[in-house]
């Protein structure tokens, strides 16, 4: 889906602010959330894919006003009420309301977190034989479509012409994934952009280049 959540930013909000630091958490709640949302994705049943698809179909004011953790947060929230382990009225009391069979849902305990996010980050794929549709040097074109769920096509090079300088064999599909449909599994190369290609005679270096991983159906011949 399309929204202000889009890396390649939006018109009318100025500049994207670089923040500078090797921080990962400022206050010790943020390391409390990240914490919540990793171990409740094993008894919620989602995964990172969800997990963003829940960020990014916030309101656009609330995206803009919430740290970056509070939006983990709410969209922990959310998979949790959509997977029947919580309610609304118990999230805002902080009460329990009914009791949940927890033996129907994996567990993910604080001493096992750690290797748990390690195996999340760990995506491991059976061979796989099919023939990839694009080669290394091949031109290709990005579609201009714009799906209506969680999606890794950048909206700033739809319809935009590159080259494949990479292939990186079969993955799991995330816009897929988001949407429940299991892997949909297929190749994914890294396209290269010229600057010029991406943003026209107002780009700054028109030679520079812009690198983007992309998926199979991503793309078409150019």
């Amino acid at each position: 889906m399309d929204g202000i959540h889009d890396l390649g930013g939006m018109h009318g909000f100025g500049p994207v602010p670089i923040k500078k630091g090797d921080y990962v958490f400022k206050a010790d709640w943020q390391r409390r959330a990240f914490a919540l949302a990793e171990i409740l994705a094993g008894p919620a049943h989602y995964g990172a894919d969800q997990h963003r698809q829940a960020i990014e179909r916030m309101p656009a004011v609330d995206y803009l006003r919430l740290d970056y953790f509070e939006k983990w947060m709410v969209a922990t929230e959310a998979l949790l009420i959509e997977a029947g382990l919580v309610n609304a009225e118990e999230l805002r009391t902080g009460r329990k309301l009914f009791d949940v069979d927890l033996s129907r849902h994996r567990k993910i305990g604080p001493e096992n977190l750690i290797s748990a996010v390690k195996s999340g980050a760990e995506l491991s794929f059976p061979d796989d034989t099919r023939k990839p549709h694009f080669a290394l040097g091949d031109r290709v074109r990005m579609l201009t479509d714009s799906p209506a769920g969680h999606t890794r096509s950048p909206r700033y090079l739809r319809g935009r012409t590159g080259e494949i300088v990479a292939g990186h064999g079969v993955f799991q599909f995330a816009d897929a994934m988001a949407a429940g449909r299991g892997a949909e599994p297929q190749h994914c190369y890294t396209v290269a952009f010229t600057a010029r290609e991406v943003w026209g005679r107002s780009a700054e270096e028109a030679q520079d280049m812009i690198h983007a991983d992309m998926w199979e159906s991503y793309l078409e011949p150019a």
